[in-house]
């Protein structure tokens, strides 16, 4: 073991050693990290796969919240925001279809937002429509 002599003046200061505990594609409680706050500790993981093939918006929804994996419930259908970075970490992340994925996000009564997972734009279209969908939880 080797030992070091600091001198009488020093304290470790134990919250700037900061340890990586999570990274964006790690695998946890059945899902994917694709997002980490600043403390490290707390985030967001995505569906390791699309839930289904194509669904409606209303259908989207409820696959989401009837999706249980890693022992949680709390799944859900990620806003727009949210599918961006998970779009942004799609390579770190993996399993997409090359093409568009549902927002919880509405723009009106009858139209929902959602996300081209070939070239990243983002529109609005009919709930009616069918887009894949993936399910994200926090942790």
């Amino acid at each position: 073991m080797l030992s070091f002599y600091f001198g009488n003046d020093f304290k470790p200061n134990h919250k700037q050693i900061h340890m990586n505990k999570y990274k964006i594609g790690d695998k946890l409680n059945e899902g994917i990290v694709f997002f980490i706050d600043a403390s490290n500790e707390h985030g967001m993981i995505v569906s390791p796969q699309d839930l289904t093939g194509t669904a409606d918006w209303d259908e989207a929804v409820q696959i989401c919240i009837d999706y249980r994996a890693g022992g949680f419930d709390d799944w859900r259908l990620p806003t727009i925001e949210e599918l961006n970075m998970v779009f942004e970490n799609k390579n770190q992340i993996g399993n997409f279809t090359s093409f568009s994925y549902w927002s919880s996000t509405q723009y009106a009564e009858h139209f929902a937002w959602f996300k081209n997972f070939v070239n990243g734009l983002q529109d609005n279209d009919f709930k009616d429509n069918t887009c894949y969908v993936r399910a994200i939880r926090s942790f």
